[in-house]
């Protein structure tokens, strides 16, 4: 699948035209523990259509450098955008996962804001939202993977469903937005050894049953500069605790350079492990 996913990504970027756009960047995240992870997000379009290949990597003194390939394609409407995703984590030490999703995002009051929306995969951390007082923009989406760990005794698989409602809503210089994601398991034989959830900054081996995300960027507070707070409680199975995210951050836009750093707080009911992010992208 890997190498299904770099030639679908090559081909569409060479049948974009000249009026293409394009915002990439890149984000490295440290944390205890030996922990580091690297994410490469790419979005070239053209017109309504949009790609978005990426490339993440994140090892630490438990795992062994561990890289997740991923594209997504959307058609961004002024109204809606509907988009797809497929991705694979080739084997390390055993383990691998595959999987596919679908995602759907409504602008109620859509505005003059460009491609991104305030919240769901069409989400973008530099989005200012659409002209006027208010834009809400609301969606959901869907997602399945496949876990998989080889052992001795043979293959142990988890089919693993997530769903995603998300909205956010710009109101003066204010972005809010806010998600629920929910977990069910088909058959659960072994842990992931790699499970993000949406807004945390690092991945985590446990099987979530349902994380919560609320997060506000205070626009144009400063000049080109713009914090943010963000909040993610999420509940797991298999017996390990209940976590709690913190997030402080703030990003400069530059026109076409954009950076990026945050700093997060993860509590897992026993004791806070930080992290550390930061990132730099350009756009044009």
């Amino acid at each position: 699948m890997k190498k299904i996913i770099i030639t679908a990504a090559a081909v569409a970027c060479l049948g974009l035209n000249a009026a293409a756009y394009f915002d990439g960047g890149v984000t490295a995240t440290s944390g205890p523990h030996g922990y580091s992870g690297t994410k490469l997000d790419l979005t070239i379009g053209s017109g309504n259509l949009a790609l978005e290949p990426s490339l993440a990597s994140y090892k630490s003194d438990s795992l062994d450098t561990t890289r997740t390939y991923e594209v997504r394609g959307a058609w961004e409407a002024s109204k809606y955008t509907l988009g797809g995703e497929v991705g694979t984590t080739p084997e390390v030490n055993g383990y691998s996962n595959n999987y596919a999703g679908g995602d759907i995002t409504f602008s109620l009051t859509p505005g003059s804001g460009g491609h991104s929306r305030l919240a769901g995969p069409g989400a973008r951390s530099t989005a200012r939202g659409g002209q006027g007082v208010t834009r809400i923009d609301i969606g959901a989406s869907l997602k399945e993977v496949m876990h998989k760990q080889t052992s001795a005794g043979g293959d142990l698989k988890t089919n693993q469903t997530q769903a995603s409602l998300f909205a956010g809503a710009k109101i003066m210089m204010v972005n809010l937005s806010a998600s629920y994601t929910g977990y069910t398991y088909g058959t659960e034989d072994t842990v992931a050894a790699i499970n993000p959830v949406p807004r945390q900054n690092f991945v985590y081996a446990a099987n979530p049953k349902s994380s919560v995300n609320i997060r506000l960027d205070l626009l144009s507070s400063v000049p080109m500069v713009t914090p943010f707070v963000a909040y993610t409680g999420t509940k797991y199975k298999g017996g390990v605790k209940d976590s709690t995210a913190y997030l402080l951050g703030a990003y400069i836009d530059l026109s076409m350079v954009t950076v990026n750093v945050s700093y997060q707080i993860f509590d897992d009911g026993s004791k806070n492990n930080n992290f550390l992010s930061a990132g730099a992208g350009i756009k044009f």
